[in-house]
């Protein structure tokens, strides 16, 4: 099911995203799972590798998260490393929402950056931390 994102501020965007169990915005995501979407792109650059970097916004607040897997290469189900200039790939976000994490709003924002810290796709994600 497409489900809807918000565009960054800065950063290109998507061309598809497929956020699993979503269908509006903002996203429920449950505690003791994860969120996970497929995000297609069109690479900005050529690039041998590929990262994600993930804040959390809570309110006014700005929270680095860093996911389990930092080789975002990996998680590439469409492509694979190195990426050269206009090649449409598709990586796999798979984020845990841990049990300890409080009932709350927030809005994630996922970048993929490439060689030389080169943003190659940004989007956000408003989202509720439900049981």
């Amino acid at each position: 099911m497409q489900a809807n994102y918000q565009p960054c501020a800065t950063g290109p965007i998507p061309k598809n995203v497929n956020i699993i169990g979503c269908n509006t915005l903002p996203c429920n995501f449950k505690r003791g799972s994860f969120a996970e979407a497929a995000i297609a792109f069109t690479v900005a650059d050529n690039t041998k590798t590929l990262r994600p970097v993930v804040d959390v916004q809570l309110g006014n607040t700005n929270i680095k998260y860093p996911l389990p897997e930092q080789n975002a290469c990996k998680n590439l189900v469409d492509g694979q490393c190195p990426l050269d200039k206009g090649e449409v790939v598709t990586y796999k976000l798979k984020m845990p929402i841990e049990k300890i994490y409080p009932k709350i709003s927030l809005t994630i924002q996922l970048t993929l950056v490439g060689d030389h810290d080169t943003p190659h796709v940004c989007l956000r994600i408003p989202a509720m931390v439900v049981d």
